[in-house]
Formats: structure tokens, sequence, C-alpha cells
């Protein structure tokens, strides 16, 4: 694959924080998008955590991370909802047979 991400990392993304294979900043980044997307309402008012984002991320950078997030989040619903065929299918739930789009790819 392109940029040094190979099948193994790639396939173990969603265990960021355990398998030491990205940079801190790239594990906040992740926590991040993972975090936007299950409890956002939580996220807002996370005082320790934007603490931790902002000694390594700059205010622009925060607001890029959060609209690339945001349209990523977008765009997957829209392609669920039109059952758009999706080869990548998103995992939006902690267990993967609660997720209906697993069932319906996968």
């Amino acid at each position: 694959m392109q940029q040094g991400l190979d099948d193994d990392l790639y396939h173990r993304v969603a265990e960021y924080s355990e398998i030491g294979a990205f940079s801190e900043e790239e594990k906040l980044a992740a926590e991040l998008a993972e975090r936007f997307v299950f409890d956002h309402v939580a996220l807002k008012s996370d005082e320790a955590f934007w603490e931790r984002m902002k000694l390594s991320f700059s205010d622009q950078q925060i607001l890029e991370l959060l609209s690339l997030i945001g349209f990523c989040l977008g765009v997957g619903r829209l392609l669920a909802v039109l059952d758009v065929a999706n080869d990548c299918p998103v995992n939006l739930t902690a267990d993967p047979g609660e997720d209906p789009s697993f069932h319906a790819h996968g």
C-alpha cells in the first residue's frame, strides 16, 4: 500500500491505542475521531481531553481534523441511507454484530 500502510496495520487500525504502530499525535487524532462518532456530547465537555489535544495540535489543526471527521461520518451515513455498496464498511458500534452494515456487507 502507499505511504507505508501495510495490510496488517490497515486491518488493525481500530486497535490504534494498543499496537504501538502510531505516533502520539496519530493516536490522539484517532481517539478524537472515535469519540466524535460514539459520544460527541461527552467529548464537548471533556476538558482534560481538549488540554491534551492543544498540546499536540493548533486550533486550526483541531478544526481541520473535526471537519474531516464530520465529513467522512456524514458521507458514510449518506451512502448507508442510499444503500450504496461499500467495499470498506465502517463499524459504528463496539460490537460488529450490532452494526447494520456488517449484515449488509460483511
